[in-house]
């Protein structure tokens, strides 16, 4: 199996376990204001994943590796990560934690009228942020440019000089 897509499942699949983990220790919804904050932790995932892919491929390079191969390395799995996060987020939201949405607009319900704000305002737009077609749009755009400041960075921190 290609270095790239090994690595873009492993990702995947990460990224999978940390949602799970989220909802286990509930952050969806007794816990949500602190769901923002872990959630960055996140990012940890892609970071670890494409530094351990090019460094693979460094090493099947003969430990030689220029930075636009690095690159290229490093943004094939930023893509077919991007095309898993589909599945991804439909086994969370349908299988895992059905509820996910349903908590999250409520907490902005709330915190809207904790703070004296217009409930009604609060909650036409927590329902068009929090859907399923938002969410899969968020997850694929966002991998997508995530992923290739990863790779970049990677790529550029990773490159051998010759």
């Amino acid at each position: 199996m290609p270095i790239e897509l090994r690595f873009a499942i492993l990702t995947s699949l990460l990224m999978l376990l940390w949602l799970a983990l989220e909802f286990m220790v509930g952050l969806h919804d007794k816990y949500i204001p602190l769901h923002p904050i872990i959630t960055m932790f996140a990012f940890i995932i892609p970071v670890v994943t494409t530094r351990m892919a090019i460094k693979e491929k460094r090493e099947m390079l003969g430990g030689q590796i220029t930075f636009k191969k690095a690159l290229a390395t490093g943004l094939i799995i930023t893509a077919l990560t991007a095309l898993f996060a589909v599945p991804v987020q439909l086994i969370f939201h349908n299988v895992i934690n059905p509820d996910f949405f349903d908590s999250m607009i409520e907490f902005a319900v709330l915190r809207a009228k904790e703070n004296h704000q217009n409930t009604d305002t609060a909650l036409m737009n927590a329902k068009m942020y929090f859907n399923l077609k938002s969410y899969l749009i968020q997850s694929v755009a966002g991998t997508l440019i995530v992923g290739t400041i990863i790779s970049v960075v990677a790529a550029f921190l990773m490159r051998t000089k010759k």
